[in-house]
């Protein structure tokens, strides 16, 4: 049988790194198959080059057992291969229905009538089982919203290969079973599928079988059988992974406290309804809640992102009691922010990192004196944090948006949090992100809870929430639930909060 796609000797450098080194596999028609591999271990570039994205430097791609020249993304959609991005490609300011023909022959031949391609996106969205506001700005979506914008464009091509970069990592678990779901109904229609994920679960609830990247090459593959998963994560990260961190630390008097919050979305409808609670210093509290439910509103709002419509947010730092104030009036007097969506609120993409580095120090004597950057002692923090974080980067100077999304997130993650910060306002901070990362990200938040920072940890894996929090709190409606202690609780009880009316 000749494979749809058949990848040879594929690769890729930039610069002085190597991303992808002779990368060799194939996919057959009806095929779902897994590409895993840590952050920066080239799955990325990878799929870029099979998408015409990225030229490789060498090798090549056959489709159908036939050479293919993939020098653009239009030459990868004429060859039936539609990428679903990790990193959102849509345009905020123009609405769905405007991101969905983006791109359409019909643009180029300046005609175009929505309303005669509207039934057919329909259709799509109705086979995914959604429904989206086609007349909506994209900058009103939730994450997931914007998503399904993405998948239903490349759905709408028809394609005989569909790749998935990180699909789940912005879903919640309903959401997550119905992609999955949708994902086999493709196969049973002979849609082949590259499934790329840190998540075991997608490859094993999803998968034929798994590609294993390491450092650019493909180490190795896993049948994904049941027993099989210390194996595959051995060949993961190439050795075992790192032990979680278990420390408490001493909960001591609230350094936030939120009174009857009241706050709006930007199309005036209310995310958070008269919401109240305390965190204390030394403890983690799980903020939980099926997106779109108001939790990503209530952060921003913590973090002086966006304003309050009523009620008050009063941090107490050291014998400082301050009401919230501006993003970096908070800063400064130690409260730290690791926002959802990095490329939007954390990063600028085109800065290199130690632009990027600067973003958050620029009230610091070290790198600015007199309105002067030194920008030597600025290049040599950032190296000492590329080295310190294990940022896979060639250095100082490189792109913030040349690095993996999981090195992206270590990046801020080491900017943000310092000697200064009293209060973590984490949202996902472990989204998208492979196995040793997450326990590392994980064990840096236990360890600042152990010397008495209050954290807050927004995430959509009620695991992971149970792993680490010493309450959980949910938000559904804009009305919040708890924070209860886990130990007086359960996942049912949680989960009954996140999907009750």
């Amino acid at each position: 049988m000749v494979p749809l796609l058949e990848a040879r000797g594929l690769t890729k450098s930039f610069g002085l790194l190597r991303a992808n080194d002779d990368i060799s596999f194939s996919i057959f028609s009806g095929e779902i198959v897994g590409i895993v591999g840590e952050n920066g271990a080239g799955k990325s570039t990878l799929v870029k080059m099979l998408a015409g994205a990225l030229i490789p430097d060498a090798g090549g791609i056959l489709v159908s057992g036939a050479p293919a020249v993939m020098h653009s993304p239009a030459d990868a959609q004429r060859a039936g291969i539609s990428l679903v991005h990790q990193h959102f490609n849509l345009i905020d300011r123009l609405t769905v229905e405007e991101n969905l023909v983006l791109g359409r022959p019909e643009l180029r031949r300046g005609r175009l009538r929505f309303a005669q391609l509207r039934p057919a996106f329909q259709r799509v969205a109705e086979d995914l089982g959604t429904q989206l506001p086609f007349s909506s700005r994209v900058s009103t979506l939730s994450v997931g919203g914007r998503q399904q914008v993405e998948l239903i464009k490349a759905l709408f091509q028809d394609p005989r290969l569909l790749i998935l970069d990180e699909p789940t990592a912005v879903l919640p678990p309903n959401e997550r079973q119905r992609l999955l779901q949708f994902v086999h109904r493709l196969k049973a229609r002979g849609t082949a599928t590259i499934l790329i994920s840190h998540k075991l679960d997608d490859l094993y609830d999803c998968c034929d079988r798994a590609i294993v990247m390491r450092s650019g090459r493909v180490v190795g593959q896993s049948d994904l059988r049941p027993g099989g998963r210390g194996d595959l994560i051995r060949m993961i990260v190439g050795a075992e992974l790192p032990l979680p961190d278990k420390r408490h630390g001493t909960v001591g008097a609230p350094a936030l406290s939120v009174k009857e919050l009241i706050v709006h979305r930007d199309n005036g409808t209310v995310a958070v309804d008269r919401g109240s609670f305390d965190l204390h210093a030394g403890e983690i509290v799980g903020l939980c809640g099926v997106e779109g439910n108001g939790q990503t509103e209530l952060m921003q709002a913590l973090a002086g992102m966006l304003p309050i419509q009523g009620g008050e947010i009063v941090y107490t730092i050291g014998k400082q009691q301050v009401a919230a104030q501006d993003a970096a009036a908070l800063r400064r007097i130690g409260v730290a922010h690791i926002p959802e969506d990095r490329l939007r609120y954390a990063v600028v993409p085109g800065f290199n990192l130690t632009a990027n580095w600067l973003l958050r120090k620029l009230s610091e004597r070290a790198f600015v004196v007199r309105g002067i950057l030194r920008q030597r002692a600025a290049a040599k923090a950032t190296s000492a944090a590329i080295a310190a974080n294990d940022i896979r980067a060639t250095g100082p100077r490189a792109r913030i948006a040349d690095l993996s999304g999981g090195n992206q997130q270590k990046f801020v993650i080491a900017r943000e949090l310092g000697d200064d910060v009293a209060v973590i306002l984490a949202g996902h901070p472990t989204r998208g992100l492979d196995l040793r990362t997450v326990v590392a990200i994980r064990n840096r938040l236990v360890a600042e809870r152990a010397r008495g920072v209050a954290i807050l940890f927004l995430s959509t894996d009620l695991s992971e929430v149970w792993d680490i929090s010493d309450r959980v709190m949910v938000v559904a409606r804009g009305r919040l639930h708890g924070p209860v202690a886990v130990n007086q609780t359960s996942l049912a009880e949680i989960g009954h909060w996140m999907t009750a009316p």
